[in-house]
């Protein structure tokens, strides 16, 4: 589960998604307790799934930084309707002065940053006393799936489950983050104890088109397709006997829904102590 999964989906898949995602803003952005007034910096904002709404709650006199390394997502953003500032920045060197933000709110994005103390040592910098962090993020190292991919040897298989630990600059990272760890850094940064709740999201692959886009999309920002890794790394033949077995495996389903992905996801909120 990722931020870049959206090209390539039908309008089933996208609707679910989107359902998904209205899910994620709305358990974030409440456990956060925005309120009128309020400063909100929304840490990697892309096209503003937390952004536009934290506007509308903390209006009219509040206001939300929307920070990503992105320039061209950030051109998506209403700014005219809402106090919404947009900015480019890094989340390990924010551009914020201290202690000036109320709440810091973000979503699949920590999983990616090659230093977690860091970023979570500047959102602590930029929050005022007592104020709140509210995050979600997947837990990608555990997502599995249900297809048995037939063709394929166990070694095989187990070559290409470790192309995702280096299909990119952030896999690595993204393939180390758990939630030991996050809490980890978390209380270093000077954050009170957090609060946690874990669960899991599924989606399913439920058509041969729906099989070719998972096989041809990228699985997160940076990273080559899964076919594209296969065959980059282990040959044409073994790419052609991988797409093969995922074709085999949603004919041979026994759950009417299909092959079946599962990703543990966390939810997480801490403050900073009263000075």
């Amino acid at each position: 589960m990722s931020r870049d999964r959206d090209s390539g989906r039908d309008s089933t898949d996208r609707a679910a998604l989107a359902g998904l995602l209205a899910e994620i803003r709305d358990r974030v952005l409440d456990a956060a307790r925005l309120r009128p007034g309020h400063h909100v910096l929304d840490l990697g904002a892309g096209t503003g799934l937390l952004t536009h709404t934290a506007a509308r709650t903390v209006a009219p006199t509040g206001q939300v930084i929307a920070l990503d390394m992105s320039a061209t997502a950030l051109t998506h953003l209403d700014t005219n309707a809402f106090r919404i500032h947009p900015v480019a920045g890094d989340a390990s060197r924010l551009p914020i002065a201290t202690a000036t933000i109320d709440r810091v709110v973000t979503r699949s994005v920590l999983i990616y940053l090659p230093d977690l103390p860091a970023a979570l040592g500047e959102i602590a910098r930029v929050l005022r006393p007592a104020g709140m962090l509210s995050v979600f993020e997947p837990i990608n190292a555990r997502r599995h799936h249900d297809a048995h991919l037939d063709g394929l040897t166990a070694a095989e298989i187990e070559a290409i489950d470790e192309l995702r630990s280096r299909s990119s600059p952030t896999a690595g990272p993204m393939m180390a983050f758990d939630v030991a760890p996050m809490t980890t850094a978390v209380l270093r940064a000077g954050f009170t104890a957090p609060t946690l709740h874990q669960t899991t999201v599924t989606d399913r692959l439920t058509s041969h088109a729906q099989v070719d886009a998972y096989l041809r999309r990228r699985p997160h920002p940076g990273a080559d397709s899964p076919i594209d890794q296969v065959t980059h790394h282990l040959g044409a033949d073994t790419a052609a006997r991988y797409n093969t077995a995922w074709h085999h495996a949603l004919d041979q389903a026994t759950d009417p829904g299909g092959i079946t992905f599962t990703t543990p996801v966390l939810y997480l909120t801490s403050r900073l102590p009263h000075h």
